[in-house]
């Protein structure tokens, strides 16, 4: 069971550590321990990046 875990969530985890910028400086600092192998801050990370882009999405929509 927890390889299946690992498995879904490693393509999180490599978008999250992935060599764009992160929008904001918290997530940044987050950076070096997802780097590092902490998944949860790797999961942390990409969450919050898809929060923050749905939420523009969602902006952009309704500004339309």
């Amino acid at each position: 069971m927890k390889k299946v875990v690992m498995s879904l969530l490693a393509p999180l985890a490599l978008a999250a550590c992935g060599s764009y910028d992160l929008p904001t400086e918290e997530l940044r600092q987050m950076k070096p321990a997802c780097s590092g192998g902490d998944l949860a801050v790797c999961a942390d990370i990409g969450h919050a990046v898809r929060q923050q882009r749905t939420e523009a999405a969602y902006l952009a929509r309704t500004a339309e």
